[in-house]
C-alpha cells in the first residue's frame, strides 16, 4: 500500500527504517481516532453544556501534547517489545550508553532546525497533522456532505505531495482511499457539527490502516524472535 523510500544516505535510510514496522503511524493515528470518536459521541448524545465542551477541548490539547512530546518514547516502548527482538535488538537505542570516542548519534524527532539531508531526522508527525487539520477545517467550513469528499481529497493530495520525497512516502493508490471513504461517508446521517470530526476520524483510521498493513508485513517477515546468539546489546 506504500512506496519504498528512495534514500541515498545512511541518515535517510535510518529515518526510513523507523517506519518499517508501521508502529509510528499507529501511535499517531490513535490521537485522531480518539478525538473523532469523542466529539462524534458528544454530538450524538446532544451533550452541549459549556463545561463538557471545555473538558473535551482540554483533552484534545492534552492528546496533542502527549503525541508531540512522548510520541517517540511510545514508539520505542512498542518497538522494544514487538519488533526489535525479531531482528536481534532487545534494548531500544535510547538505553545505549554513549561512547565518547564515537560520533554522536542524531536521533529521530521533530525539529525546527535546518538539517543536512544525510541526518536521520523526520517531520512525519507535523505533515500528518497538517493534512488532518486541513481536512477537519474544510469539512467544518463547507458543513455539507460534499465537504467530506472535498476535505478528504485535499488531505490526500497534501499527504502525497508532502511525503512524496520523504523517508515515508505514500503511494497514490494508498491516498486514493481517503477521497473514496469521504464519498462513502456522505451517505451517513450527520449534522453540520459532525463533519469536521468525521474527517478527523477518517484520517486517523486511514493512518492506522497504513501502519497495520506495514506491521502485519513486518511480523510475517520476522515471525519469531531472533535466537539468543544473534541478539545485539
Amino acid at each position: 500500500m506504500a512506496d519504498q523510500s528512495s534514500c541515498d544516505s545512511p541518515g535517510r535510510k535510518a529515518a526510513a527504517y523507523w517506519f518499517i514496522d508501521g508502529l509510528p503511524e499507529i501511535v499517531v493515528s490513535l490521537i485522531f481516532i480518539a478525538m473523532g470518536c469523542g466529539h462524534l459521541y458528544l454530538n450524538d448524545a446532544h451533550l452541549h453544556p459549556r463545561w463538557v465542551r471545555a473538558t473535551m477541548a482540554a483533552i484534545d490539547v492534552a492528546l496533542v501534547v502527549v503525541i508531540l512530546v512522548f510520541g517517540r518514547s511510545m514508539d520505542l516502548f512498542l518497538k522494544s517489545r514487538i519488533t526489535f527482538p525479531r531482528t536481534g535488538y532487545v534494548r531500544p537505542p535510547c538505553d545505549w550508553r554513549e561512547d565518547p570516542d564515537q560520533e554522536t548519534v542524531v536521533s529521530l524527532g521533530l525539529t525546527g532546525e535546518s538539517r543536512p539531508p544525510n541526518q536521520n531526522v523526520t517531520r512525519f508527525t507535523s505533515s500528518i497533522f497538517a493534512a488532518v487539520v486541513l481536512a477537519q477545517v474544510l469539512a467544518g467550513v463547507i458543513a455539507r456532505p460534499i465537504g467530506l469528499a472535498i476535505a478528504m481529497s485535499s488531505a490526500a493530495i497534501l499527504l502525497y505531495v508532502l511525503r512524496r520525497h520523504s523517508e515515508r512516502p505514500y503511494h497514490w493508490a494508498a491516498v486514493l482511499l481517503l477521497p473514496l471513504v469521504g464519498i462513502a461517508a456522505m451517505r451517513l446521517p450527520m449534522g453540520a457539527d459532525d463533519y469536521p470530526w468525521a474527517a478527523t476520524l477518517i484520517g486517523g483510521a486511514w493512518l492506522a490502516l497504513q501502519g497495520a498493513w506495514r506491521l502485519i508485513g513486518y511480523v510475517r517477515r520476522y515471525p519469531r524472535h531472533a535466537p539468543l546468539g544473534s541478539v545485539r546489546p
